[in-house]
């Protein structure tokens, strides 16, 4: 039986293979307070870390994070917004987590509206800016919960060039079906003639127009996954079930690359020679 954070926190930074499903509810069934919180906020900032939760025994990056960010469904804050968003950040990535990632997105969405919508399209602008093509598309999930507010800036996103994510940013918003939306899609489709761009803004008017009427509108991830966390997570069971982690698959370490232990050496170098 689990008495502590300290011990929930201990099985679940040590945890290589399974699911630390009483460690998880503990922590989620706990009490918000400042020794949880900042456990959070290090989890998610350092999701992809190799100095924070690289394995030179086991030669895998512990899934720890995701469980952290299992748990903080449940202790929403808004000293999460920035690191969940730092997440999107690098090319560095994980299928699971990156799933983990857009349902908190929501969850952040819903339970603060006005700020976590704030950061969220400062971010897109950001990101727009410096061209990225990192996955900032992950945080497009909170524009299910934009207030009407929102709208100019939302729109003005279309008119800015390089934007990477455009086509499924278009698809965000033509999910929404907003009449003003229509008004902008109409507006800035002459722009992307001949990319396919454009065949995605004809088909959301030809939608909102009611041309086309078998569309199924989309909905925020957080509103279709289950919001029993095990009931979603057990069927993942066997992924974890080995120590070939599968975030692994994301960290092949070849000798002459920089060691994911974050030392700033190269792998053989290393971690590689302890290994040996």
């Amino acid at each position: 039986m689990i008495r502590s954070i300290k011990q929930a926190f201990d099985i679940i930074d040590s945890k290589v293979t399974g699911i630390p499903y009483e460690a998880i509810d503990y922590l989620r069934n706990h009490e918000t307070c400042d020794e949880l919180n900042d456990k959070l906020v290090y989890a998610l900032k350092n999701a992809y870390s190799g100095k924070a939760y690289y394995s030179e025994k086991h030669r895998i990056m512990l899934p720890a994070p995701l469980w952290y960010a299992v748990v903080a469904e449940k202790h929403l804050s808004e000293e999460l917004f920035e690191p969940l968003l730092e997440m999107f950040t690098t090319e560095e990535d994980w299928d699971v987590m990156n799933e983990q990632a857009v349902y908190l997105v929501g969850l952040l969405a819903k339970a603060f509206p006005g700020a976590f919508l704030e950061k969220v399209l400062f971010f897109i602008e950001e990101n727009i800016k410096k061209e990225n093509k990192t996955p900032y598309i992950f945080c497009f999930e909170a524009l299910y919960y934009a207030e009407d507010n929102h709208f100019e800036r939302i729109h003005a996103m279309l008119d800015k060039e390089n934007f990477h994510w455009v086509d499924h940013y278009v698809r965000v918003l033509g999910d929404l079906m907003r009449k003003d939306t229509l008004v902008k899609f109409k507006e800035i489709l002459p722009k992307f003639e001949g990319k396919h761009t454009a065949i995605e803004l004809q088909y959301y008017i030809d939608v909102m127009e009611g041309k086309i009427t078998d569309f199924q509108k989309g909905v925020a991830f957080c509103e279709m996954r289950d919001p029993e966390w095990k009931n979603h997570y057990q069927h993942m069971e066997q992924m974890f079930a080995s120590a070939q982690s599968p975030i692994q698959q994301e960290v092949k370490v070849n000798r002459n690359d920089a060691c994911p232990c974050g030392s700033g050496k190269k792998y053989k170098n290393c971690c590689l020679q302890k290994l040996s």
